[in-house]
């Protein structure tokens, strides 16, 4: 009779362990995945513009001026990521500091695009939420139906994200990574700017489901 009685407990724990086995699978795979979640990649289509997020030089430009060649916007649009603390750190030294868009402007001309088809949004910008607004108000100041929004592979899924949650019309952008970024999403970490870069997304969509409650330095 004892027998029989620690046989139900042994199940039980058995079938415990086998669920915790389980979990730990899926968690591993998860883990593994994250990575190459992070990357979002839309089909094309035509738009009133292309805009190059600012940073990853030169990889976001050299995107966007692929596109401008294969004639899906007639402009590129880029966004000004100037921080006046910095600027006005930098004053009294008479340095003026330069930003992504200087380097992005000559990269996209260097590959074809003609300089009067370059336009920048002039709403300075301090993170990609910034971004998000500026574009969304200049797309309806100029009475476009959508833009295509560049930007690195890792940093798309959190782009998507804030732009469906902040301007409610996520048919209103298209996104796009940027192909030549060297970020390998399947062996994310094997790289320590890969873990770094994908730590920093995954706090960043934690950021943007919570209402972007989080505010840059």
């Amino acid at each position: 009779m004892a027998a029989d009685e620690k046989r139900p407990r042994w199940k039980r724990r058995g079938y415990a362990a086998a669920l915790l086995l389980l979990v730990l699978l899926l968690a591993g795979f998860s883990f593994l995945r994250v990575g190459s979640w992070l990357v979002v990649s839309e089909e094309p289509a035509p738009s009133a513009a292309i805009v190059v997020l600012s940073g990853e030089v030169p990889f976001r430009a050299m995107e966007g001026a692929d596109l401008y060649n294969q004639g899906w916007a007639p402009e590129v649009w880029l966004t000004l990521d100037r921080d006046a603390r910095k600027d006005a750190a930098a004053a009294p030294l008479g340095v003026d500091l330069f930003i992504a868009a200087d380097d992005n402007r000559r990269i996209l001309e260097a590959m074809g695009v003609p300089p009067d088809a370059i336009h920048e949004i002039p709403g300075a910008v301090r993170n990609t939420a910034d971004e998000v607004r500026e574009i969304s108000k200049r797309l309806s100041e100029t009475g476009g139906e959508r833009v295509i929004l560049v930007s690195s592979k890792f940093h798309t899924r959190r782009v998507r994200t804030l732009w469906t949650r902040l301007t409610g019309n996520p048919a209103g952008a298209i996104v796009q990574p940027a192909t030549r970024d060297p970020y390998d999403g399947s062996r994310w970490w094997r790289s320590s700017n890969s873990i770094g870069y994908v730590a920093k997304e995954l706090l960043g969509l934690v950021n943007a489901w919570i209402g972007s409650r989080v505010e840059p330095w």
